[in-house]
């Protein structure tokens, strides 16, 4: 559907989010994601923080690799100061139904695997998700959100997938208080979200 929509000249509308300060919002190319390990490389390892950087490069490959293969549309994630650093990574790509299936099909296999509303706000089923993963021969867990909504004028036919991802050490229960701090922030951060239509788009 997505090559059909570029041959009838059809775009996504933009999307725009508040970020907290420190955080960035960049496209999904390989040279963003080694400039960006590159730079979160030198930054913590002056600042003698080895540890913050394995979590912090597990997170960026987690969220590029994701993008990637998804076709996404941008990665957001903080480069700022290592003082209040937070381990997460949002990626953002657009989908459409598979097999003329639409949206609602979509939202009700994520409410069937344990999907909820954001909170009071609707327009998102979000779905938590647990996992591990091996980072240079160390067991690293990995928690992941999903949030999927509906793109305006699309008659529920294509939707927007934020993803959240948030590595930790793996023996880290989930009300710690990190981890429950950045699972605030990034419900926060989503719940943001707001449409902007593309230039030149027909009313």
């Amino acid at each position: 559907m997505s090559s059909l929509r570029a041959e009838l000249g059809a775009s996504d509308p933009e999307f725009v989010l508040q970020l907290p300060d420190g955080w960035v919002r960049m496209d999904a190319s390989d040279d963003s994601r080694d400039a960006l390990l590159q730079q979160a490389r030198e930054r913590l390892m002056r600042a003698h923080r080895p540890e913050l950087y394995a979590r912090m490069r597990q997170s960026l490959l987690e969220a590029f690799e994701q993008l990637q293969r998804a076709g996404g549309a941008a990665v957001i994630l903080p480069i700022g100061d290592v003082e209040g650093y937070v381990p997460a990574s949002l990626s953002a790509a657009f989908r459409s139904g598979s097999g003329g299936e639409g949206l609602d099909a979509a939202v009700a296999g994520l409410i069937a695997d344990g999907g909820t509303p954001l909170g009071d706000d609707r327009r998102f089923v979000r779905r938590e998700a647990r996992d591990e993963t091996v980072q240079d021969g160390q067991r690293l867990g990995i928690t992941t959100v999903h949030y999927l909504t509906p793109v305006p004028r699309t008659n529920r036919s294509r939707m927007l997938v934020l993803t959240a991802v948030m590595p930790h050490p793996v023996d880290v229960p989930d009300d710690e208080p990190l981890l429950v701090a950045t699972r605030f922030l990034m419900d926060a951060m989503v719940a943001t979200l707001r449409w902007r239509r593309p230039a030149g788009a027909s009313a």
